[in-house]
C-alpha cells in the first residue's frame, strides 16, 4: 500500500476506529496504555501512543513501514502525543508492529519449520488470512490448496498453515520453533485447588517429563523438593516406578505461564507482554556485522571458578568459548569485538587442546584491570564496563548506536542431572527496576563506575530489550540446532531465573545499558555427556560458530558454516602456557602499555602447584 492510500486511513482516525470496535464482528485487544489492536471485519488496526521518552519523530519512525506515512503521522493536528492515539491500519505498519498486532490477537500462532500455523480465533476468511500474513490477499486459493480447505472462509479453530516462501519478513525470520507433539493436559479443581493433569508416556520421568518441562524449574534442589510436593498430592509413593499413563496433577500455581489455562491473568497478561515486546523486535540490517559493536563476556574467571564439575572448571571452559568465537567474528565479519577479560598469562588465543587447566589468572578489563578475587564487585563491575563500552565511540572515532550493541555473557550451567543443553537468558522487563546504584567504596576507584555510578532506563528502553534481546536469543538458539548442539528441550529462552523460590534476572542484564543483550548457558556441566562434550575442542568450536551465525542472522546477515576442527583423542590436564599458546601482551578495552599489569591494590599471592579442585556451589550471579 502506497504511504497516499494508508494516509487516509490514518486521518480517519479515532472516530472509525471506535466505531469499528464496537462491531460485533470484531476485536480489540488491549496491550497496554500505549498499543491498543482492533480486528473489524477482516481488517487490523492498531492506535498507538508515544511511549515515555519517546518523541513524536522517533514514535513515527516505529510504527510505520515507510517515511510517507512517518511524515503523515507528524502532520497530524497537534502531532501525536501521550494523551491522543493515532490509528494506523496494518497494510502502513513496520514490521516489527505488524508481528506485534499478530502477537496481540492470535497469540497461540506459531512460526513452524515449514511456514506460519495461524489459529483463526473466529469465522475468518482466506484473503485476510493471506494479507495479514503474506501482504497478498491473492493468495487466497493457494492457501486453500495448501491446507486442502473448500471456499474462502475457515471457522473458529481452523489450522491454517501459511508456507514459509509466502511469509512477510516479520514472520519469515521469526525463530521456528520445536515442533514435537505438544503435551496434553487437563485442568481441574480438588481440595487442594486448581491443577493440570499429564499422564506420563513411556520412558519419562517425574523430574524431567513434568517438573522441568510444565514448571520452569531446573536447579537440582527445587526439581527435587517440587517433585516430592507434586507426587504427594498425585498420591505417588515411588517417583521412580509411576505407571505409563498415570495422572499426575501439577498445582496451577507453579506451572510455568505457557502451559497456563487460557482463562488464567497471567496467561493473558503474559501474552500482551509478548505482543508489546514483539514490537522491538527487529533491528536494522547491518550487512557483515558492519557498524556493530560486540561485547563478550566470559562468565567468572580470577579467584571465580564458576561451578565445578569432574574437574572442569566452569570459568576456564566458557572463556576458551569466547575467544574462539572472538576469533571467528573477528576473521568473517566486520563486527568490532570487544572482550571484557582477558587471561594475563594465556591472552586471547585459541588453544588446540581438549582438557583445559585450571587457572586464575582472568581479570576484567575495567580502568584499572580488576583481578576478579570477589564474586559479587567482578559481577557488579561487568555490567559497569558493559555500561562504558556502550558510550565509547568506534573505529575512526564513529558513533556506534545503542540498537547495533550486543552484548553476550557465556556461562556453563549446574542444574539437575537430567537435563541437557543450552539455555539463553534475557532481561525480562517485568523483573528490571528503572533506577540502580552501587555506593562508592569498593567501586570508587574504577573509571567505569565514576562516568556513571546510577543507571536508569525508561519503560520503551526496558520493553525494548526484552524484545530485541528474545530476538537475538531466538537467532542463536535456532544456529544451535542447525549444527546439530543439543539445547534444552522446554523453553530454551528465558526471561528470568527461578531458584529457591525466587525469580530474577541475572546482574549483568539486570542493570545492563546495552539493549540487546543475552546470557548464554552453553551446557549443563552437571551432567556427564554435556560435560563430556565441553571438554572437547570440537565442540567448543562449533558453540562459537554457532554463536556468530546467530549474531550475523539477527542483523539480517549469513555467515558461510564453516568446517569443525578435527577430532583429538589427546587430553591435556596441566601446560606450560607458553607451549600451548604462546606469549600474550596484556590489552583491554583501554589502550595500555603492554607491560602493564593488573592492579587489585593487593600484594600478589604467591604461586601453588594445580591441585584437583573440589566440587563446590556456583557463585551468585547476581
Amino acid at each position: 500500500m502506497r504511504g497516499g492510500a494508508a494516509l487516509a486511513l490514518v486521518l480517519a482516525a479515532a472516530s472509525a476506529s471506535a466505531a469499528a470496535s464496537q462491531a460485533p464482528s470484531s476485536r480489540r485487544v488491549e496491550v497496554s496504555r500505549d498499543l491498543t489492536v482492533v480486528q473489524a471485519d477482516g481488517a487490523i488496526s492498531v492506535e498507538a501512543r508515544p511511549l515515555d521518552g519517546e518523541t513524536p519523530i522517533e514514535f513515527a519512525a516505529r510504527i510505520s513501514a515507510n517515511e510517507e506515512t512517518a511524515r503523515e503521522i507528524l502532520a497530524l493536528p497537534g502531532g501525536p502525543s501521550r494523551e491522543r492515539a493515532v490509528v494506523v491500519p496494518y497494510a502502513a505498519l513496520a514490521d516489527e508492529m505488524k508481528r506485534a498486532a499478530v502477537v496481540a490477537l492470535f497469540p497461540s500462532d506459531v512460526r513452524a519449520t515449514a511456514g506460519w500455523l495461524h489459529i483463526a480465533v473466529g469465522d475468518e476468511s482466506l484473503a485476510s488470512v493471506a494479507g495479514w500474513f503474506t501482504g497478498r490477499p491473492e493468495l487466497a486459493g493457494a492457501l486453500a490448496a495448501e491446507n486442502g480447505l473448500e471456499g474462502n472462509s475457515v471457522a473458529k479453530g481452523t489450522t491454517v498453515r501459511v508456507p514459509a516462501e509466502f511469509l512477510l519478513r516479520p514472520f519469515r525470520d521469526a525463530e521456528a520453533l520445536d515442533e514435537s507433539e505438544p503435551p496434553q493436559l487437563v485442568f481441574g479443581e480438588d481440595a487442594g485447588g486448581r491443577y493440570a493433569m499429564y499422564r506420563l508416556r513411556k520412558k519419562e520421568a517425574l523430574y524431567s517429563a513434568v517438573v522441568v518441562r510444565f514448571t520452569g524449574r531446573v536447579h537440582a534442589p527445587d526439581v527435587i523438593e517440587l517433585a516430592g510436593a507434586i507426587a504427594k498430592r498425585s498420591g505417588i509413593e515411588d517417583v521412580h516406578a509411576i505407571p505409563v499413563g498415570y495422572p499426575v496433577k501439577i498445582p496451577l500455581d507453579v506451572l510455568a505461564e505457557e502451559f497456563l489455562p487460557a482463562d488464567d491473568p497471567r496467561s493473558k497478561a503474559r501474552a500482551l507482554e509478548r505482543a508489546e515486546t514483539a514490537q522491538f523486535s527487529i533491528p536494522a540490517r547491518a550487512r557483515g556485522l558492519k557498524g556493530v559493536r560486540i561485547v563478550l563476556d566470559p562468565g567468572h574467571g580470577g579467584r571465580d571458578t564458576g561451578t565445578i564439575h569432574g574437574g572442569l572448571w566452569e570459568s576456564a571452559y566458557v572463556y576458551d568459548v569466547a575467544v574462539r568465537l572472538r576469533k571467528v567474528l573477528s576473521e568473517k565479519t566486520q563486527a568490532e569485538v570487544v572482550m571484557t577479560t582477558k587471561d594475563s598469562r594465556l591472552g586471547w588465543n585459541v588453544s588446540e587442546r581438549d582438557v583445559l587447566a585450571p587457572r586464575r589468572t582472568q581479570v576484567l578489563l575495567t580502568d584499572p584491570p580488576y583481578e576478579l578475587e570477589d564474586p559479587v564487585l567482578g559481577v557488579n563491575l561487568r555490567w559497569y564496563l558493559a555500561n562504558s563500552l556502550l558510550k565509547r565511540p568506534g573505529p575512526e572515532r564513529k558513533r556506534i548506536p545503542p540498537e547495533r550493541t550486543v552484548f553476550v555473557s557465556l556461562h556453563a550451567d549446574s542444574l539437575h542431572p537430567s537435563l541437557r543443553g543450552a539455555m539463553i537468558y534475557v532481561p525480562g522487563e517485568r523483573f528490571l527496576r528503572d533506577r540502580y546504584g552501587k555506593r562508592g567504596g569498593a567501586f570508587a576507584p574504577y573509571r567505569e563506575w565514576r562516568e556513571q555510578p546510577v543507571v536508569s532506563f525508561s519503560r520503551k528502553e526496558r520493553i525494548a530489550s526484552e524484545g530485541a534481546s528474545t530476538s537475538l536469543a531466538g537467532k542463536l538458539v535456532g544456529a544451535m540446532r542447525r549444527r546439530d548442539l543439543t539445547v534444552h528441550p522446554f523453553s530454551p529462552v528465558r526471561t528470568h531465573v527461578i531458584r529457591s523460590g525466587r525469580e530474577w534476572v541475572p546482574a549483568v542484564l539486570r542493570y545492563n545499558l546495552i539493549p540487546n543483550r543475552v546470557l548464554v548457558e552453553i551446557a549443563n556441566l552437571a551432567n556427564e555427556e554435556d560435560r563430556a562434550l565441553v571438554a572437547t575442542r570440537r565442540f567448543r568450536q562449533e558453540v562459537a560458530a554457532a554463536l556468530a551465525e546467530g549474531l550475523v542472522e539477527f542483523f539480517g546477515g549469513e555467515l558461510a558454516p564453516s568446517a569443525p576442527p578435527p577430532a583429538v583423542a589427546a587430553a591435556a590436564t596441566a601446560l606450560d602456557a607458553q607451549e600451548v599458546y604462546g606469549p600474550a601482551d596484556f590489552v583491554g578495552p583501554w589502550p595500555r602499555a603492554a607491560s602493564a599489569k593488573p592492579s587489585s591494590g593487593k600484594k600478589p599471592a604467591a604461586k601453588k602447584p594445580v591441585t584437583k579442585p573440589k566440587p563446590k556451589r556456583p557463585a551468585p550471579r547476581g
